[in-house]
């Protein structure tokens, strides 16, 4: 799960946590930083933009970047899962460079 995200784009930053959908005794539901940064911008704002996650991107986030047009996607954690993995391809696949950076502080 993807902790933090950042998107900038020229002079405009969004930055995102993890945030707690629902939080008690036995259920917790979070909700994944890259979505909630896509939900607190516009598409205009961010087209072309530069998407930085503590984490590698899903299939689902795949999916919102491309339709975001952002251009680039920097990550700290090296892809652990196949759908990680398939997400990765898929960006490459819709010209959206991805690059692992694991000393991004963020």
């Amino acid at each position: 799960m993807v902790k933090r995200a950042i998107i900038i784009k020229d002079d405009f930053v969004v930055h995102q946590e993890m945030e707690y959908v629902y939080n008690s005794e036995d259920i917790t539901v979070n909700c994944n930083a890259i979505l909630m940064a896509f939900m607190a911008s516009r598409r205009e704002e961010i087209e072309g933009g530069i998407l930085y996650t503590s984490g590698c991107p899903g299939m689902l986030a795949a999916g919102m970047i491309i339709t975001a047009k952002l251009k680039k996607v920097v990550f700290d954690r090296e892809p652990l899962s196949s759908d990680e993995m398939c997400a990765l391809e898929l960006l490459k696949e819709n010209n959206v460079e991805t690059i692992y950076n694991p000393n991004i502080i963020m």
